[in-house]
């Protein structure tokens, strides 16, 4: 495999050696909030190559084996054809969604786990006190149907719901869950109709689920993160925590397993997706789903990288997983506040230009977007949802054809200032409201030939543009923009142009 100048190649030899706290998930004692998502500039940033098992895997400095294998996969990933949809998906939606929203402090599910920082900021609140707002939690106004009828005319293909996140509260009426819907809303099942109704709009049913349970653990867990420090779940500093029993790893094992056979069993889901564990390992998921679709977050992985947030979906962190042959998708929030709903910043929503933007950049580069929202407590979607789906059912009228259906990508952000997605000698130039200007022109450099045309997709319009010396330029009348969400330029090449160095070879 070859990697870009800026790689330092280690070879190194591994092995993972299996311990209670290894096989629950690395990342339990890791940050997953959303701020810790994030990569501080420090000029150039050189990632360690490591051969394990005859392959090679990156390790970013800085970032901790949990957040860097969310950019690794581990096994080869499934070749049933029921799966194969979901490269060309391109498109879902993320719904974090449970007791988290409803605790008004704040909407970090992480907010539990004790830092310095997070008490100095006034964001940490004992793990009893996010628990306990699962006796007001009762969404009266939820209509998933409403949800997901709004998201199929965005444009969006699949759909992803937290089953059941770290802290343990399940939104089905489950046999085996210690807490949820049965011991709080008496047993009304949410689940159910999240994926009737995605049936009925024809979007593909995600389930995350957390192979993590803090509740389940409650009394052995230390809720500080800091190791020397002892914290129990009503967040008292004690000195010492009870100890686990021998056979307690093989009870969470066994609970787990039959909360992911409920949830198969019962709804037979399109998507795993996996967060600090799947709850079983992947060869007996597949056998309860032979065509489903795992993402990596479990320490025997799955079919699929999962980075996080909008920094971890830079160029430099996805282009190896592109030549390393793996399906990826970037999962990030595109609200203000965390992935659950926060009463106090969580009814803004991104503006529509940049969620187009950047579903048009994981594209370009032959991946997913997965975009998070946290609804209401009482299941209602924010107003500016609307505004989102809205700006999106107008954009996919003329522009869909630039992210469904396509089969490469083009040089960006080597050569090109927007991302280029191509189907064939066909490229799709995406601008935002202040690119593509007369003043900030879009530039492809060592363009390998003449176009034969150029369009608007927006409007059918001709864009008039230079080809000089192997670089091409243009921009979109100022009149012609569209503002608030992304232009796309349609750009044909004729016979002399060859396509194949940038049709994706890891579909």
């Amino acid at each position: 495999m070859k990697y870009p100048k800026w790689i330092i190649a280690v070879s190194v030899s591994a092995c993972c050696t299996l311990s209670w706290a290894a096989n629950r998930s690395q990342q339990l004692d890791s940050d997953g909030s959303a701020d810790s998502y994030t990569t501080e500039s420090r000029g150039e940033i050189l990632p360690e190559v490591r051969v394990e098992n005859g392959k090679e895997y990156l390790y970013w400095p800085g970032w901790n084996q949990s957040k860097n294998r969310k950019l690794q996969v581990r096994r080869e990933r499934t070749t049933h054809p029921d799966a194969q949809w979901w490269p060309h998906a391109g498109l879902g939606i993320f719904m974090h969604w449970g007791i988290v929203s409803e605790f008004e402090p704040t909407g970090e599910a992480w907010a539990g786990r004790w830092t310095p920082d997070r008490e100095k900021q006034g964001e940490f609140h004992p793990q009893q006190e996010i628990w306990d707002a699962a006796k007001t939690f009762n969404p009266v106004n939820y209509d998933p149907e409403k949800w997901m009828a709004g998201a199929k005319r965005a444009g969006f293909k699949y759909a992803v719901l937290t089953t059941k996140h770290h802290d343990g509260y399940a939104l089905w009426d489950s046999d085996w869950a210690l807490m949820g819907v049965r011991q709080y809303l008496d047993g009304r099942d949410l689940v159910e109709p999240f994926v009737k109704a995605c049936r009925n709009n024809g979007l593909k049913v995600g389930f995350y689920y957390s192979g993590m349970d803090w509740y389940f653990d409650r009394d052995y867990m230390n809720f500080s993160f800091d190791p020397n420090r002892k914290m129990n779940f009503k967040g008292e500093w004690v000195k010492t925590l009870p100890k686990r029993p021998s056979k307690r790893w093989a009870a969470y094992q066994e609970y787990n397993a039959h909360q992911v056979k409920e949830l198969i069993h019962k709804f037979d889901p399109d998507i795993w997706w996996g967060d600090g564990g799947h709850g079983m390992s992947v060869e007996e998921i597949r056998k309860l789903r032979p065509g489903i679709v795992c993402n990596n977050r479990d320490p025997g992985s799955g079919d699929h990288a999962t980075a996080e947030g909008f920094g971890m979906s830079d160029p430099k962190f996805i282009k190896p997983i592109i030549e390393n042959g793996w399906w990826w998708e970037v999962n990030s929030i595109i609200q203000k506040g965390s992935w659950h709903y926060d009463a106090r910043m969580g009814e803004e929503i991104y503006p529509s230009d940049e969620v187009l933007r950047k579903f048009a950049e994981a594209r370009c580069m032959g991946g997913n977007l997965l975009a998070n929202i946290g609804p209401r407590p009482d299941g209602t979607y924010q107003d500016q949802v609307w505004r989102l789906f809205d700006d999106m059912e107008l954009w996919m009228k003329t522009n869909e054809e630039s992210v469904f259906g396509i089969n490469g990508g083009g040089p960006w952000p080597e050569k090109c200032n927007v991302p280029i997605t191509c189907r064939d000698r066909i490229w799709y130039f995406h601008a935002r409201d202040h690119e593509a200007t007369e003043k900030n022109p879009v530039i492809l450099k060592d363009c390998a030939a003449k176009p034969k045309s150029m369009t608007l997709l927006n409007t059918g319009d001709r864009i008039p543009f230079s080809y000089k010396n192997g670089t091409l330029s243009f921009f979109i009348p100022e009149k012609r923009k569209a503002r608030n969400i992304t232009d796309v330029v349609k750009v044909e090449f004729g016979s002399d142009f060859d396509p194949e160095p940038f049709l994706f070879k890891h579909w």
